[in-house]
């Protein structure tokens, strides 16, 4: 029995689920699914056995949104498998994003390049071998954090020249390099406290900092390829970048 997990679509005032062609005149079953942990792992591991020998695993992990408790309906399903030898680039299947790393690159990303890894490993919640994850140790320092630091500065040059040619509501381009900085050195400032990432809280700091929604709903815009007119004046954006400087200086004194 072929089985295909899929996310419902819009289709006029009705939802509908779009299937392979080779299903055309075919009778198919559609549920909606509860997304307990053991549904994850077994649709996960479905997944995974068409792209790997299942035997290779060590540990499959819940990471991401499900593993915060923040998900939402429109939420995909982030999963890291650690292997004993197999390195595979990120599987997406339907709801489903699956990361398959090794116990080499994995102590290598760790050691010398610790985002996205590093904060996954941090939220993670286990499926299989929990005791392994507790095995991993996260450390921060000036070498395995030096390429975000590093281009950190650069982007925040790119930043006030657009900043200074800018007489209106800024791009939301710029925009959306000025958060994404400033969520990757939001989320160094977690792991050096030896705190979880909150993508709510995130948001409620943008808005906070910025004085309004605009920003983060710029932010959303360029993240899904979505073109608008920009949404966020100067006066907001010069505060997300003097955040963004006040950040780094902060992260930059606790690696030292």
């Amino acid at each position: 029995m072929n089985i295909e997990i899929k996310r419902t679509v819009r289709a006029g005032n009705s939802s509908a689920v779009i299937l392979p062609r080779a299903w055309l005149n075919q009778e198919v079953r559609v549920e909606l699914v509860n997304k307990t942990n053991d549904k994850i792992l077994h649709e996960a591991l479905t997944i995974v056995s068409k792209h790997m020998n299942t035997k290779e695993i060590i540990g499959v992990y819940l990471v991401g949104s499900y593993a915060r408790g923040e998900e939402s309906k429109e939420s995909d399903i982030d999963i890291l498998i650690i292997t004993h030898n197999t390195d595979k680039e990120m599987i997406n299947e339907g709801i489903y994003n699956i990361l398959i790393v090794s116990e080499k690159l994995l102590n290598w990303k760790l050691k010398n390049d610790l985002l996205p890894l590093g904060m996954m490993i941090r939220e993670a919640v286990p499926l299989i071998n929990s005791s392994y994850l507790d095995s991993i140790k996260i450390n921060t320092n000036k070498v395995n954090l030096k390429w975000y630091v590093d281009t950190t500065k650069d982007k925040l040059e790119l930043i006030r020249r657009a900043l200074d040619s800018t007489r209106g509501k800024v791009a939301n381009s710029v925009i959306y390099t000025l958060i994404l900085r400033i969520r990757t050195l939001y989320t160094i400032r977690k792991l050096i406290d030896n705190e979880k990432y909150s993508k709510k809280e995130f948001v409620k700091l943008i808005s906070k900092v910025s004085g309004s929604d605009s920003a983060y709903g710029a932010y959303v815009l360029v993240k899904n390829d979505l073109q608008k007119d920009a949404l966020v004046t100067k006066r907001e954006a010069e505060r997300l970048y003097y955040y963004l400087i006040k950040q780094l200086k902060e992260v930059i004194e606790l690696l030292k």
